[in-house]
């Protein structure tokens, strides 16, 4: 599949309007896990037919885990970078969403790799929205991972730095400057993920009042990150750029 086949495929996703509203719940429920979808060193290269197979796989299994509530949320990122797109799964487990995310049909051509990670602790809790019908276009946001930065260690005192960490959220949340935000709770790296109403310059501006950043807590890496009008709170308008 082409570069740009992969892209369109990862958009359709979008545009269909994935999302599946939920609460929080217990660690023995269904909870929310994020998949990073990255590009693998030496991808199989296939020819227009097998593309178009594969195309077609993709769009069916889309179908199946959107009726069956498994994807909750998806989409592309903007640069041409080895992370292709990301998918939110609610699951009762890693292993479970593992399972989900192997089935993806690029994955199991070895197109796409994954890294499944959670449980993902979004706030709010509310901010992924379901949509009865299809989103009308792409929005753009800077998803930021929150990565361990120089002074992270695990004696790090995160509880006398959390209050202030939450209430510099909770500012941004309510300013309309960050859509969604949480950590991941399964002790990889990054630690978390933010995502960004803004663009990534005024984004990483903003996370530098965030008391985690200046401890050296957390290193941010910004991402240009696209996903279905209304599925978010509102973004930045997509342009895609002519070719």
């Amino acid at each position: 599949m082409s570069r740009k086949l992969s892209f369109i495929a990862i958009v359709v996703l979008v545009i269909l309007g994935i999302a599946y509203s939920q609460k929080q719940e217990t660690s023995n429920q269904r909870q929310l896990f994020l998949v990073f979808l990255k590009r693998p060193a030496n991808p199989p290269q296939l020819d227009k037919e097998a593309a178009e197979k594969l195309q077609n796989e993709h769009m069916a299994n889309i179908r199946k885990m959107y009726a069956e509530n498994k994807l909750v949320m998806a989409g592309p990122f903007g640069a041409d970078t080895p992370l292709r797109g990301i998918f939110v799964l609610t699951a009762s487990s890693a292993e479970e969403a593992t399972k989900w995310a192997n089935e993806y049909p690029a994955v199991k051509a070895g197109r796409l790799a994954i890294d499944v990670r959670g449980p993902w602790r979004i706030k709010p809790e509310e901010a992924i929205h379901h949509l009865d019908q299809e989103t009308q276009g792409l929005e753009q946001y800077t998803l930021v991972c929150m990565f361990r930065g120089e002074k992270w260690t695990p004696e790090f005192p995160l509880k006398d730095y959390l209050p202030k960490h939450l209430a510099f959220l909770q500012d941004m949340m309510s300013k309309g400057k960050i859509a969604v935000a949480g950590p991941f709770t399964d002790r990889g790296d990054p630690l978390g993920v933010s995502i960004y109403t803004v663009p990534a310059d005024e984004a990483m501006k903003l996370a530098q009042d965030d008391p985690l950043v200046k401890a050296g807590y957390f290193k941010l890496e910004p991402h240009a990150w696209l996903t279905g009008k209304g599925v978010l709170a509102p973004g930045m308008p997509f342009k895609p750029q002519p070719h």
